[in-house]
């Protein structure tokens, strides 16, 4: 399980909100955004133990994002 903080979800949000507004899409909302932040979280977890072909597909923008969370949540572990 990884956990992640509110701050950490909104600033996914909005890198999400941005790439949507660039790319002529519809906003969702920050509880829609929730369970689709999660499964990315999942996701790419789980391309560290295997390769799982939703991972190698997820927008560098994305990946980035969880990196951050990563590095973030491993210097709060410390």
């Amino acid at each position: 399980m990884l956990l992640y903080t509110e701050k950490q979800l909104e600033k996914a949000y909005r890198i999400d909100c941005k790439a949507r507004t660039k790319t002529g899409e519809a906003w969702i909302t920050l509880e829609e955004f929730r369970p689709l932040y999660e499964d990315l979280l999942e996701h790419f977890m789980n391309a560290y133990n295997a390769d799982d072909i939703l991972a190698a597909n997820l927008p560098e923008y994305l990946i980035d994002s969880v990196n951050e969370l990563l590095e973030t949540t491993i210097t709060l572990d410390k």
